[in-house]
């Protein structure tokens, strides 16, 4: 998200919630409900003024180095509804308290009560039907599948799709999700061309990564 007072880019991560796991180890499939909940979040949250109550801190160990986590609440600026709460009430979230509580946001009675709501209506993670199969055939790194695609889409008397940026690669180049096409391509902006994302060009590399 963007912080409104510098435009400067921040993460943080929904505190005392864990969701399913939707980008595993290759070969590996994702989580039941993955999907449903990332879609919901991204849904929900994109392009929206929100409010957001820092909680609390955490280093992990990512390979060799460490990563600092910010954890907190999030609220859209538009109704003050609790963007937790939201999702575990239609149980694409569980609760995820530690055995010290040192985790516990300061919003947990609201956070276990829409969680309740979802285990008793049987909603998502809860429910015990399957889950929605999700099947994308992503060919941002196949470049034979890609111009097949292409060569498919390049026939049709309409070529205009709608799609949801998944990914930017850079300020020209995206990984697009096509909606209705159970496909994801790589999208490059024509006549423009981002600033070289060189590290011995310090002023260089700054525009390249605000891009």
């Amino acid at each position: 998200m963007e912080r409104e007072s510098d435009f400067a880019p921040i993460r943080v991560y929904l505190a005392t919630v864990k969701a399913p796991v939707i980008n595993k180890k290759p070969g590996e499939e994702p989580d039941p409900w993955s999907w449903d909940s990332k879609e919901f979040l991204r849904k929900t949250t994109i392009g929206k003024r929100v409010r957001v109550v820092m909680e609390y801190s955490r280093s992990v160990k990512v390979g060799e180095a460490d990563k600092n986590m910010d954890f907190a609440t999030v609220f859209l600026d538009k109704n003050e509804k609790n963007v937790s709460t939201l999702l575990l009430e239609k149980g694409l979230l569980r609760t995820n308290v530690s055995k010290s509580g040192d985790n516990a946001s300061k919003y947990i009675e609201d956070l276990l009560a829409a969680e309740k709501k979802a285990v008793e209506c049987k909603l998502g993670v809860y429910s015990p039907l399957q889950a929605p199969i999700r099947v994308f055939n992503d060919l941002v790194a196949n470049t034979k599948k890609a111009k097949d695609f292409e060569a498919i889409v390049m026939k049709r008397p309409n070529r205009k799709m709608n799609g949801v940026i998944e990914y930017c690669f850079s300020g020209m180049r995206f990984k697009v999700r096509l909606e209705g096409e159970d496909t994801a391509i790589a999208l490059n902006l024509l006549g423009v061309k981002t600033m070289s994302n060189d590290k011995n060009q310090p002023k260089l590399l700054e525009l390249a990564n605000d891009a």
